[in-house]
């Protein structure tokens, strides 16, 4: 079984090998697909939770003590702060990934009919 694949964690002094997410800040960036991959990014399944909070490493505000999942991909809660705010574009394979699930709920549409039918008395 493969594991998660980690991602959205950046330097500091624990972890001076991991990326710093300052060298991917893309102004350029499209503002649609930053804005969906951000989307994507702000909400998951809970993986874990923590009893503190990490700070952003390029403002220092409060980032968040979650995890998220999504079963491909974990990710630290305030990954979504640093793609809106600062836009630290993600690699493409992970961006495609955010983009192909989110148009893939699109194209399934809505089924009211399953909810009244289950609901009925």
């Amino acid at each position: 079984m493969t594991g998660l694949r980690l991602i959205g964690y950046w330097r500091n002094g624990e972890h001076p090998n991991y990326p710093d997410p300052r060298d991917f800040v893309d102004p350029d960036w499209d503002e649609d697909e930053r804005h969906i991959t951000g989307m994507y990014f702000a909400t998951g399944t809970i993986a874990r939770t923590f009893m503190g909070y990490s700070p952003c490493r390029i403002c220092g505000e409060n980032n968040g003590d979650l995890e998220y999942t999504d079963g491909v991909y974990m990710w630290p809660s305030g990954l979504a702060h640093y793609v809106h705010d600062h836009s630290v574009r993600l690699p493409e394979p992970i961006t495609a990934h955010a983009v192909e699930q989110l148009a893939a709920i699109e194209a399934r549409g809505l089924d009211l009919d399953w909810w009244l039918a289950a609901t009925t008395t």
